[in-house]
């Protein structure tokens, strides 16, 4: 290993007196670019932000503290407050649009999971998105963050995909996270009508087969407006210790149901959670006939806070309320109290923070530029004494509407902390939480247990350990509190590195003096290590002494002399354990790289696909550049320059011009420009479906598109075949991709081939009444097939339902809506009684069949049998029928079975039933 100068050693055992509390927490994006810090304690306004979400909103910062990205479930905003990635598929007008879990022991990795807003009245020409989740990684873009492009908007499926209903809304507005009971893992609940769906993410990623659990209270997905799902909107939130869950249905109408009103009938319940199984069960209704929004659980579970809106009978608005609840009643909606009213004021979400305390958003109705949070100081305490304080945090100049960050819950639980973290290092576990016990024990995750107050221990190697502490009063054991711990060795670094950066200030190019993009020197200084942050500082005290990394200096830095030296703090990622690189600043005369245009090809939109890695090597041969020089494509210079914000190798644009940096290893060489044009493309269709007959293969797919000899085009299916056109055998998804072999761009065109199966007949039902029946008829498959009866070419109908059907022999034909070949089966229909009680009161007191009027269909012989195939009775066809006796004696009341035998030698078999 490496040696550490003393100096470096001495202030790291200084570092490693610190806690390592959970500050993942610890800054809050919101509302209209409204923020706040907990780091120092107090809620500090911050007035950086680029958000605006009316309501759902997520942030995560590293363990201590340090932001790390941001978002409202369409856009992520890294630490600069850029936008680092767009188009996932939440919506900014959802109650709970976007949530943040990371990957277990895989430091720097998160996943985002995002819920659209089931709503078809804001975007009608967009189809309703559902719940999605992707992955970010924090080691791409210099360690500002990306989201991985092949790991992006992947669908989960929380609906019944069988009905069309919840197929088209797909999830309610509600999400919520808590660590797995096995203290390494997590959960991600949703629900939608009368399921939990809940979805397991442990180190071997995001398992998409959820665990769904059945409730009695359903909700559904409509309130007879088509356009939108107002039953979706309210919170969800689970205690902090993962045992319970709160929900909050703004409205349960139903479909059908008054136009006006329908702002009174919301509900919260609560539900117990078995964070081992992902089972929830015991749902106890808590509110009922209000408009609730907000859920949140005081930081020990003892108190349960709601916020709801109280309408009058034509829906306008008359005040906001916050509710409390005491958990440990056995009556928990009785022990309401009632902490604010304010009139004419809508209540928003409400959320725990790491102070402690519950804040709660929502503004005037008259005011949408409100920018106060109200907060609950002492939420263990009940009824006033939690000290309910309204518009107390002042954001300005932000804007509070009706939505708060929301957490993985778990972050919001401390009841122990630790400290010295670095391998070599003795960890210390202390207790903060002030829960009583009579002993205790520490299990250090590898195979270490200790029994004193205060827990030290040493790990052997580098890695994650999960921490459980379990308390024990009167010898009985308490549920267990665990946490994940992340030992680290002391970064490898190259202790000097210089910085190249072009100069392009046009005032004087060769000052030495020039803005730098500081994170282009992580990889260099790590030796590209990923699980690495860096963080930057004029001079050495400053980097040793700035604890929790709160004062570094921004990462877009203009020196303020030439070839000025910096110091770069290198840390292992959400670790406490670090080293010091020095790293001295370069201006050096930027070259320009202008290029010709470059052409992309037409999409048929005013929009064309530029592929940028043939535009590089096109440009690298056009301006003659060494085979060392990288490029990368930017939409502004100055993101050019700074060497951030790539744009994608796949790039969809306007004609317009953009702007290249080159590099060579990690310095700048140059910078330039070039237009994009839009070339002309065969007009295609995108997406192309046949609904074909198992007889109609093969088939014959085609790009359709003149190819006249000037142009070059390469064909690639997801066969692995290059022809134009291929021939399938059988239905499925294909693809083509037409390239323009000159310019190297082209378009995707997507086959959907359903070959539709001839169904087969398995099974007819019928169902006797008198002198005519009903007959259901069953196949293998339905996909829209069409019935008829006794005629092969009459009307077909959609249902497989015949009713009012005489006696008799019928044919039943059954096909699929393509005509395909057409399925037949005869069936004898002959009635008779389901049941008889012979019990001499005059009603239904024998049994025998109904008589068929057809001639050709005269009864011979009747037969009546037991379930064991024992005859007990031959009746006469033209007597009164049986009386539910066996040699005088009464038979049980029980299933029968009979065989009728008719005059022209056909059976018919059955079977009924005898009750007494």
């Amino acid at each position: 290993m490496r040696c550490i100068p003393v100096l470096l050693m001495i202030f790291m055992m200084l570092f490693g007196t610190q806690s390592q509390a959970q500050r993942e927490a610890a800054n809050w994006y919101f509302g209209g670019l409204a923020g706040l810090s907990f780091n120092s304690g107090l809620p500090v306004p911050l007035q950086n932000g680029k958000l605006s979400t009316v309501e759902g909103c997520a942030t995560i910062s590293d363990s201590n503290g340090n932001l790390l990205f941001y978002s409202d479930g369409i856009t992520v905003y890294n630490r600069q407050h850029s936008a680092i990635a767009g188009g996932l598929k939440g919506n900014t007008s959802t109650s709970q649009s976007v949530l943040i879990v990371p990957k277990p022991t895989y430091p720097g990795i998160y996943y985002i999971i995002t819920v659209d807003k089931p709503d078809y009245k804001e975007f009608p020409s967009n189809p309703i998105e559902g719940v999605n989740y992707s992955v970010l990684d924090m080691s791409l873009n210099s360690g500002l963050g990306g989201v991985l492009p092949d790991q992006k908007n992947i669908h989960l499926i929380t609906y019944d995909q069988s009905d069309t209903r919840e197929s088209e809304f797909q999830s309610s507005e509600k999400i919520a996270a808590i660590v797995h009971g096995d203290c390494e893992s997590y959960w991600v609940v949703t629900q939608f009508t009368n399921k939990f769906y809940a979805f397991k993410i442990s180190s071997s990623g995001f398992d998409p087969n959820p665990q769904i659990s059945q409730v009695p209270a359903y909700i559904p997905p409509t309130d007879g407006n088509p356009l939108s799902n107002s039953t979706a909107i309210g919170q969800m939130k689970f205690s902090a210790d993962g045992s319970k869950l709160a929900i909050a249905h703004s409205t349960t109408l139903l479909e059908g149901g008054p136009k006006t009103g329908n702002k009174k009938n919301g509900k919260v319940f609560l539900y117990d959670f078995d964070n081992f199984t992902g089972k929830f069960t015991n749902e106890n209704l808590v509110l009922f006939n209000s408009y609730p929004y907000g859920i949140e659980f005081s930081p020990k579970g003892t108190k349960l806070y709601v916020t709801a809106n109280v309408y009058n009978t034509k829906n306008v608005l008359q005040q906001g309320e916050v509710y409390q609840y005491d958990m440990k009643s056995q009556n928990i909606s009785g022990t309401q109290v009632i902490l604010n009213k304010s009139t004419h004021f809508i209540s928003g979400g409400l959320q725990l923070a790491m102070d402690g305390k519950i804040y709660k958003a929502g503004h005037p109705l008259d005011d949408p530029n409100y920018h106060f949070l109200s907060v609950i100081n002492k939420p263990e305490e009940p009824g006033i004494a939690s000290d309910f304080q309204n518009n107390r945090i002042d954001v300005s100049p932000g804007k509070v509407y009706y939505g708060l960050p929301i957490f993985l819950q778990s972050l919001l639980i401390s009841d122990f902390e630790f400290e010295f973290l670095c391998l070599g290092e003795e960890t210390h576990f202390s207790l903060t939480g002030d829960d009583p016990y009579d002993s205790l024990e520490w299990d250090f995750g590898d195979g270490s247990t200790s029994t004193n107050e205060e827990g030290y221990h040493t790990y052997a190697t580098t890695g994650t350990y999960t921490v459980t502490l379990t308390k024990f009063i009167n010898n009985i054991r308490q549920n267990p509190i665990c946490k994940q711990v992340n030992i680290a060795d002391i970064p490898n670094i190259l202790e000097k590195y210089t910085l190249e950066q072009c100069d392009t200030q046009d005032s004087n190019p060769t000052d030495g003096i020039a803005e730098f993009n500081l994170q282009l020197a992580k990889n260099p200084l790590s030796f590209n290590n990923p699980n690495t942050q860096v963080f930057f500082y004029e001079n050495y005290n400053a980097a040793t002494n700035d604890i929790l990394n709160q004062n570094a200096l921004q990462d877009i830095y203009t020196n303020r002399f030439p070839n000025q030296k910096l110091y770069a703090k290198v840390t292992q990622f959400n670790s406490t354990c670090f080293n010091i690189a020095e790293l001295t600043l370069k201006a050096i005369k930027s070259l320009n790289l202008d290029a010709s245009p470059a052409k992309g090809c037409d999409l048929g939109n005013g929009e064309a696909e530029f592929n940028l890695i043939n535009i590089e090597e096109a440009v690298k041969d056009e301006l003659n550049l060494p085979s060392n020089i990288q490029l990368t494509f930017h939409d502004t210079e100055n993101n050019a320059a700074l060497g951030v914000t790539p744009l994608p190798s796949i790039f969809i644009s306007k004609e317009k011009t953009i702007y290249l940096r080159g590099e060579s290893e990690n310095a700048c060489y140059g910078i330039g420009s070039l237009d994009l044009l839009i070339s002309p493309f065969p007009n295609v269709l995108a997406f192309k479906e046949y609904n074909l007959c198992s007889s109609e293969f093969p088939l014959n797919l085609s790009s359709d598109i003149i190819i006249d000899r000037t142009q070059n085009f390469n064909f690639e299916w997801s066969t692995g075949e290059t022809s134009q056109e291929i021939m399938i055998y059988e239905g499925g998804n294909y693809s083509l991709r037409i390239t323009n072999a000159e310019i190297g761009c082209g378009r995707t065109v997507q086959f959907l081939v359903n070959e539709l199966p001839t169904p087969e007949i398995t099974d007819i039902e019928i169902d006797s009444n008198g002198e005519s029946s009903e007959l259901t008829v069953f196949t293998s498959n339905d996909n829209g097939n069409l019935y008829s009866l006794d005629d092969i070419n009459g009307s077909y109908q959609t249902s497989s339902v015949f009713r009012n059907v005489p006696g008799g022999l019928h044919t039943i034909f059954v096909k699929n809506q393509n005509d395909c070949d057409i399925k037949q089966q005869e069936i004898l229909v002959f009635g008779f009684p389901q049941f008889f009680t012979p019990n001499d009161d005059g009603y239904h007191d024998s049994w025998r069949p109904y008589k068929i009027t057809d001639p050709e269909y005269q009864i011979n012989g009747i037969y009546i049998f037991d379930r064991y195939g024992k005859l007990l009775k031959q009746l006469d066809p033209n007597g009164n029928g049986w009386d539910g006796t066996f040699n005088n004696k009464n038979m049980p009341g029980d299933d029968y079975w009979f065989n009728v035998i008719l005059e022209n030698g056909r059976e018919f078999k059955g079977h009924f039933s005898l009750k007494r």
